[in-house]
């Protein structure tokens, strides 16, 4: 079995290594293009490049994939297929073209739902009670093909219900892999027939702007504890308190509404000890948080030393 492996995100480096783990090495992999990072802006690879550099895996990096000289290396290399997730790039025709048994896609959601860029942030932002992988067959549209196998997880139970994004990634991640491990092998067997999706229970889910990392306390505290878990650690959630931004870290939602009932949106207070603010329903306790140009700290030490912000409202 050969197969070429495209990723570039994070998740995609925790399914690439979990795959090595299980002896399921791709002969080459594809990142994206190194990047300028830091003061001197110099060129960095992605975490894909690295895992895959670490464990002596050929790399290719094309900045455009429609390119004569990229197509011809792969086609050279017979490989079975291709497996991606989270590439970030939308894939040529001429390229899904070049593998007898397909371009396959691990997509972290129940598909067809979450269709897009950020369905572990939407399974978390909407309160769903499960979420899961699927493994399909691509074509050219976006997330569009017939599905080979999916995997469910009920993110409501007791061990799931208060994961955050970067959580919830690495339980997806190790589930992707154990279906790709699963369905793979049948599937180049033939003893698998991928069916369609039913583009009737499309969802779709878009990019995260910095509009979309603000809170907004007018929401119901349920809403913004999601959020908060939606984003975090990446790209994370803010607000504005006399002009500086405030990062909220972690926190939790209660619905008591007698205790916040002359208090206004946004309006800071001490419960029990702990920094608190009302929501448009229930209040919100915070208990990470990370000020401006300061690292992160407990919400109840910054309150300690910061008496005056009970009272002001948060923007």
């Amino acid at each position: 079995m050969k197969f070429v492996f495209f990723g570039s995100s994070e998740f995609a480096k925790m399914v690439l290594d979990g795959l090595i783990q299980k002896n399921f090495k791709p002969i080459l992999v594809v990142a994206p293009e190194r990047k300028p990072k830091g003061r001197k802006q110099i060129l960095a690879p992605s975490q894909v490049e690295e895992l895959a550099l670490k464990e002596k895996i050929k790399v290719i990096t094309p900045s455009n994939l429609n390119d004569i000289d990229f197509l011809n290396k792969l086609s050279r290399l017979q490989t079975d297929f291709a497996l991606l997730t989270a590439y970030g790039k939308i894939i040529p025709a001429n390229l899904l073209k070049l593998f007898p048994r397909g371009f396959l896609n691990l997509h972290p959601s129940l598909l067809p739902k979450f269709r897009g860029a950020t369905p572990i942030q939407s399974a978390i932002l909407n309160g769903e009670e499960e979420t899961g992988v699927s493994l399909f067959l691509m074509d050219e549209k976006i997330d569009h093909g017939p599905i080979l196998n999916t995997k469910k997880l009920n993110i409501s139970s007791q061990e799931h219900r208060k994961l955050n994004f970067g959580e919830l990634s690495k339980k997806l991640a190790e589930l992707g892999v154990e279906l790709i491990i699963e369905t793979i092998p049948k599937y180049l067997k033939n003893e698998i027939t991928p069916l369609p999706q039913n583009d009737l229970l499309a969802t779709y889910c878009h990019k995260i702007t910095k509009e979309d990392e603000k809170i907004d306390w007018n929401k119901s505290a349920e809403e913004i504890e999601r959020k908060v878990r939606a984003f975090n650690p990446s790209p994370g959630t803010y607000t504005l308190l006399d002009n500086k931004i405030f990062k909220i870290v972690k926190g939790n939602c209660f619905n008591d509404v007698d205790s916040t009932i002359n208090k206004k949106p946004g309006e800071i207070f001490e419960f029990n000890q702990k920094m608190a603010v009302k929501c448009g329903k229930g209040f919100y306790f915070i208990e990470e948080i990370k000020p401006e140009g300061k690292k992160i700290i407990k919400a109840s030490d910054f309150l300690k030393g910061n008496k005056q912000i009970i009272g002001k409202t948060f923007d």
